[in-house]
């Protein structure tokens, strides 16, 4: 029953929650939003890892975090390290005040024991961040980054509750969310100036794209993303699901596939190699036979690196699209992790008014 409480909070650590009050650390990250990782390691090798050790490791995860996606694949050299820096996150309440560093190293913490299996571990940290988010669910929380956690705990919820039965069941146990709330709350972090709107992008359009399954509504999200940090080849991947879930295949998909192709790193090189399938798999001037070889062949890139069920039911999709052969949609309907328009599902219509 108590992992629910992991399953939930997880969704929180996927990125960075954190209150950034120093500009030191909002240029620390600006720059790996930026991929600009020299920058990043340059300014935090000026913070004394003594006297200022919580800052200083909370910096070096979250660059290792970035720089080594994903940080759970990588080899015990790189972990062992990252485990290190993870050491000092624990939850500091003093006076009712929040730590968010602290905050935040627990839930990176909780992420990286759960995607390693230590699951009593993960616990031990997600529980201890549920004890607060509890009580930050009923008055919209002030501090941006209390609404961003609460935001996201009423979503997920939510979420859970109605999109899986098992814990659907058993959900009872926690505390109420709401999921409107939720994308409400995010909305209103997105629309401020900081950091934290950052990280509200991040989430709105991922859950509108393979969650919520709108598009539309995800790709006004994820322009915001690539306006702001244009090189970011994590954001490609948000922006280029965006648009063909709508059918867009514009210059600008283009060139971002050939930047995840040209990638020094295999992880980008997986997404950049599958789109790219992808998008010859629509072209008419391209045969069945040629497009299904190049899909395969995607398929076979992935699997020799690493795997990934989320890029192959993808290909899976447009295989069966392209070929009609059932044994591809079984395959895919194996491999999905999302049920949105890229896996088989009408997208939600057009129409929505955005704020600003």
């Amino acid at each position: 029953m108590r992992l629910l409480v992991l399953l939930l909070l997880l969704h929180l650590s996927t990125n960075c929650f954190s209150q950034l009050e120093d500009e030191k650390s909002v240029q620390v990250f600006k720059h790996l939003y930026s991929f600009k990782f020299e920058e990043a390691d340059s300014i935090i090798s000026t913070i004394d890892s003594t006297t200022e050790s919580s800052n200083y490791n909370f910096l070096r995860a979250h660059y290792m975090r970035w720089f080594h996606l994903p940080i759970h694949n990588q080899n015990d050299s790189i972990l062992n390290a990252y485990k290190n820096y993870l050491t000092t996150a624990e939850i500091d309440m003093e006076f009712n005040k929040l730590n968010y560093n602290q905050i935040n190293g627990a839930l990176l913490s909780a992420e990286y024991n759960y995607n390693m299996g230590n699951y009593y571990k993960a616990l031990q940290s997600g529980s201890m961040v549920y004890d607060l988010v509890k009580n930050n669910l009923e008055q919209e929380p002030e501090q941006k980054e209390v609404k961003l956690l609460s935001a996201l705990y009423h979503y997920y919820y939510q979420y859970y509750k109605t999109e899986n039965s098992v814990l659907g069941t058993m959900i009872w146990f926690f505390k109420e969310g709401d999921k409107e709330t939720g994308l409400k709350w995010l909305e209103e972090v997105a629309n401020q100036e900081s950091i934290v709107s950052t990280e509200a992008l991040i989430y709105l359009s991922h859950i509108y794209l393979r969650l919520e399954n709108n598009p539309d509504k995800a790709l006004y999200y994820a322009n915001k993303l690539h306006q702001l940090y244009p090189n970011n080849l994590k954001f490609y991947e948000l922006y280029i699901e965006c648009h063909f879930s709508l059918g867009e295949l514009t210059r600008e998909v283009y060139s971002q596939i050939e930047g995840l192709k040209d990638s020094e790193k295999t992880y980008f090189q997986k997404y950049g190699i599958c789109y790219e399938a992808i998008c010859n798999s629509l072209k008419d001037s391209i045969s069945v036979d040629e497009k299904e070889i190049k899909l395969n062949e995607a398929l076979s890139f992935i699997k020799e690196n690493g795997g990934g069920n989320h890029l192959s039911s993808l290909l899976f999709k447009s295989l069966y699209h392209t070929t009609g052969d059932e044994e591809y949609l079984k395959q895919k309907d194996k491999h999905e992790v999302y049920q949105f328009a890229l896996t088989g599902y009408p997208p939600k219509q057009k129409g929505y008014n955005y704020k600003n």
